[in-house]
């Protein structure tokens, strides 16, 4: 997964200003939260870095980590992101590599652009090939015209996206539900709480599709997640299908942001 975390991204505009997002270095701690017959027990890490990159450009170094138990045996897979966007939401540019127990299992790279009607993706690995796609928005574009949405009062954004997944001609697509945040829903580390304080923050519902979906109209992943105005998230519910996990910030810290920079249109 791809969060993207972030990697975490949306509507289907591409004129997101992901350059609004604060840039951070954020840490996640994450356990199981639901009972499943494969596991007896997973735990994993979520460490991200947003930089800018130039003035038009932001960064994000992704990855997640997650340690699988079973009986004597333990399984660890480790999923690595690099990833550039612009900020007027028409260029991305992406590495992702996925290892088990240490070992490669894959890379998928490449570059894709939006115009006016369409997003045209080139993959220089796993193989080199082309495809094009609806108009599709990118992760930080995403998340940042979510916010948009937030605090113009909405409360259901669609979005065709596209997050550097090999997959792409399955046409990812999400629908996200958004609800203000409870008054006194403090993160529980006092000192990320106070970064933090004062800021507005909604708690997201993401339920993604593709046409791997289930006919019942059941999504292949489905995520919850607080997220505050500066682009940050707490409270991650991550849900697989066959296992979920949940945890929130264990550290958060703050960037500046890029300098010399003419004022966002």
């Amino acid at each position: 997964m791809a969060l993207s975390a972030t990697a975490i991204a949306l509507t289907m505009c591409v004129d997101a200003r992901a350059a609004d997002l604060q840039p951070h270095e954020a840490v996640y701690d994450l356990s199981l939260s639901s009972q499943t017959s494969d596991f007896n027990s997973v735990d994993g890490r979520i460490a991200l870095q947003l930089k800018p990159d130039a003035c038009n450009v932001l960064s994000l170094d992704y990855r997640f980590v997650a340690r699988f138990h079973e009986d004597d045996e333990l399984t660890v897979t480790d999923q690595q992101t690099l990833a550039k966007e612009s900020r007027d939401g028409k260029r991305y540019e992406f590495r992702t590599r996925t290892l088990v127990d240490g070992a490669e299992q894959t890379l998928v790279e490449g570059v894709a652009v939006n115009d006016a009607d369409a997003t045209q993706v080139t993959f220089e690995s796993p193989v080199q090939r082309e495809t094009d796609l609806p108009l599709s928005v990118f992760p930080l574009g995403h998340t940042a015209k979510l916010i948009d949405r937030a605090l113009a009062g909405d409360r259901v954004v669609q979005a065709k996206l596209f997050d550097g997944d090999d997959d792409a001609d399955k046409l990812l697509t999400t629908t996200s539900l958004i609800l203000p945040a409870k008054a006194g829903e403090a993160p529980e580390k006092a000192e990320i709480a106070k970064t933090l304080e004062g800021l507005r923050s909604w708690n997201i519902t993401e339920s993604y599709y593709n046409s791997d979906s289930d006919d019942d109209g059941m999504p292949v992943f489905e995520t919850r997640y607080r997220l505050y105005e500066n682009g940050v998230t707490d409270r991650l519910h991550l849900d697989f299908g066959e296992y979920t996990l949940e945890g929130g910030l264990a550290r958060l810290n703050y960037y500046d942001r890029a300098t010399g920079c003419p004022p966002t249109p």
